[in-house]
């Protein structure tokens, strides 16, 4: 398989079947085939699950994941807010 480009929250599986869910420190290439990508507003949730702990996959549409992040945009735009000196 030729490498190609990766970015955070693509699912890649390798020779042992064992998928690989690829995050911020993840490679700029690879050659293991790709499978699936974690939506950008669900990747920060992944990266508070403990190593080895089970996970599973649930397919959204491009809306979906497009109004997950606004939403998600949204609530960080709220709490800076919050959080500001100003308020």
């Amino acid at each position: 398989m030729l490498s190609h480009g990766l970015l955070p929250g693509v699912v890649q599986v390798p020779h042992n079947g064992q998928p690989i869910v690829l995050m911020n420190d993840a490679q700029t290439t690879g050659g293991y085939p790709r499978i699936a990508c974690i939506i950008e507003a669900d990747i920060y949730q992944l990266a508070q699950i403990p190593l080895g702990q089970p996970i599973h996959f649930v397919p959204c549409s491009l809306e979906e994941a497009l109004k997950a992040r606004a939403d998600q945009q949204r609530y960080l735009e709220q709490l800076a807010w919050r959080l500001s000196d100003e308020n």
